[in-house]
């Protein structure tokens, strides 16, 4: 039998690895707000692209473009700090995980509602999708370790 302390002892793992992806996703589309311009404007049908701005309006798109992902960058920040409150054991580490699953599953929710209704794309962006799957992901594994913790309680109390 695993004992107690062994259960769900890589959550942090997974949690790292979410906001290192998180991050990385904001990183690479801060780094080319062009190919984010481009890829934005591809989704509702649009034949505008990056080189078709004058440069004014290039220096207007890349502060709107690259607003939206310090935002992101900030959610990988606060999910490496709550894999580290997982790898250090902290009490704190599973009601903060909740928060930011929820957020996250939230922000994916409300980009691809954004995106479809106001945005009129015909599908969202793969950033929506790293945001709805990192959430459920986190979500589902907390949701699991909590019922497992629970489990191997009622069974010592047996």
């Amino acid at each position: 039998m695993v004992k107690e302390k062994e259960r769900g002892k890589n959550i942090w793992l997974l949690f790292a690895i979410m906001s290192i992806l998180i991050l990385f996703s904001s990183v690479f589309f801060m780094a080319f707000p062009d190919i984010t311009f481009d890829i934005s404007m591809e989704y509702p049908g649009s034949s505008l692209r990056w080189v078709d701005l004058d440069e004014n309006s290039q220096i207007g798109m890349r502060f709107l473009i690259l607003r939206p992902f310090w935002d992101e960058i900030i959610f990988g920040i606060f999910g490496l700090y709550c894999a580290w409150g997982f790898k250090k054991r902290e009490s704190y580490a599973w009601n903060l995980g909740m928060v930011w699953s929820v957020m996250v599953l939230a922000a994916g929710i409300a980009l691809g509602l954004s995106e479809i209704f106001i945005g009129k794309w015909l599908s969202v962006c793969v950033v929506t999708y790293l945001y709805c799957i990192t959430g459920l992901i986190a979500l589902s594994s907390l949701f699991i370790l909590k019922r497992n913790l629970h489990k191997s309680l009622h069974k010592q109390d047996e």
